[in-house]
């Protein structure tokens, strides 16, 4: 298979560790870049320059979308756009990986679903904390039961977002779309994907001194999964603090906490936790993300025509939480996913 050409869409920061991570992909060149704006198009210009290479740069996305050479397109365009850029790529039968959020509703998530499907396209959506080698390593411990049965697990995301389009609900959807998507996908992952959650209860505050935020920039969740588990989220984007990306996992046989694991079957006798000395997500730097490793796992989907677990249609499962959630916060009463059972809940 030649060298697969990609399009990459609204070059900003994020943006800049795709043509890196593509580039650098032995299977794949960027062959084009989609650039909006004057400051857009000047990074545009920076990166080739930074990366040692030339293509088009055009504001004519559609246009784009055309160029025979192009097969995949990654989308680094604000929050309020990535449907609408995600939607065109699809009709154009384009393989599509998109920076978190997929979209801002679950009526948008689910026609990408049935569309990618439709045009029998590779998908992927950014949640680039699975990526990290410490949340693999210590993934890859739950899967073998180095923890036993896991029965409760909690994920946060604590940061303080910039002011402009991350303040405002109309481009950025809210305080889970813009950071709390990687805790909940996390605390998913952690628990076991084919656990279905079935009802959530949720609250939301704020904001106390961010008053750019036209959005509630705080919420708390507390989730109950079936057989009886039950995970625990919390999202701050007004936090007075250093970025914090908190993950515990509690299981009948022992626990991780960070890089911490404690586990009476692998380390016997050890009454501490075990700190991991891999790349944990304890950083909002995207330089410092694993954004290779991420885009190498799309490309080998592309290549191989097998879903990545970061497909459309794994990952609308990960939206129909986040989404509840938001309607619990806001309607101030438990909300039941689909097959929930427990008396108290609405229907979803």
């Amino acid at each position: 298979m030649s060298s697969l050409g990609t399009l990459v869409v609204a070059p900003g920061w994020v943006a800049g560790e795709h043509i890196r991570a593509f580039n650098g992909n032995p299977h794949t060149h960027v062959a084009a870049i989609a650039a909006f704006r004057d400051s857009e198009r000047k990074r545009a210009e920076e990166y080739q320059k930074a990366f040692g290479f030339e293509c088009r740069v055009t504001d004519n996305y559609l246009d784009a979308l055309k160029m025979e050479e192009v097969e995949i397109v990654t989308i680094c365009s604000i929050n309020s756009l990535h449907y609408e850029h995600t939607l065109a790529a699809l009709k154009a039968k384009k393989h599509v990986l998109v920076e978190k959020p997929i979209a801002l509703t679950l009526e948008q998530v689910s026609e990408l679903c049935v569309l990618a499907r439709q045009a029998e396209a590779a998908t992927m959506v950014g949640h680039i904390v699975r990526y990290f080698p410490a949340i693999r390593s210590m993934h890859n411990l739950v899967e073998k039961g180095a923890l036993g049965e896991v029965f409760h697990v909690e994920t946060d995301y604590w940061h303080q977002l910039s002011a402009g389009w991350k303040t405002r609900k109309e481009t950025a959807g809210g305080a889970l779309e813009m950071g709390g998507i990687h805790a909940v996908d996390l605390m998913r992952y952690m628990m076991g994907e084919a656990r279905k959650a079935e009802y959530v209860s949720a609250l939301w505050s704020g904001p106390f001194h961010r008053m750019d935020y036209d959005y509630k920039p705080n919420v708390s969740a507390l989730v109950r999964f079936e057989g009886g588990a039950t995970g625990r989220v919390g999202v701050s984007v007004e936090a007075q603090m250093p970025y914090v990306f908190h993950l515990q996992v509690m299981g009948t046989k022992g626990t991780v906490r960070e890089k911490g694991i404690y586990s009476t079957g692998l380390f016997p006798g050890v009454k501490e936790f075990v700190q991991l000395t891999e790349h944990y997500p304890d950083d909002g730097n995207v330089t410092r993300h694993p954004f290779d490793i991420e885009i190498a796992d799309f490309v080998e989907a592309v290549r191989s025509g097998t879903p990545c677990q970061l497909d459309f249609r794994y990952a609308k499962a990960t939206y129909e939480l986040l989404f509840a959630i938001g309607r619990s916060a806001a309607e101030g009463t438990p909300v039941a996913l689909r097959g929930g059972k427990g008396a108290f809940c609405m229907p979803y």
